[in-house]
């Protein structure tokens, strides 16, 4: 196994798999986040922190995107 195989290999298992694991959940969960924010109504000091969520929901998507699909 050359250098190059066991530092992607590495890199998969301790770094991207993890993120993955982490964002898809956390996607998966946020929107109950919302529930609260919406019951409430969004109002001028929460909507920061609703448009806040849903970046946060958008990135966790991006980085997620890809989890459980590669059978390593």
């Amino acid at each position: 196994m050359s250098l190059v195989e066991t530092l992607t290999s590495f890199s998969h298992q301790f770094v991207t798999a993890p993120v993955q694991l982490v964002s898809f959940w956390l996607s998966v969960s946020l929107p109950l986040v919302y529930l609260p924010l919406l019951f409430n109504g969004v109002r001028g000091n929460v909507l920061p922190i609703f448009v806040g969520l849903l970046a946060l929901h958008v990135c966790t998507l991006f980085l997620g995107h890809g989890y459980g699909g590669q059978k390593t």
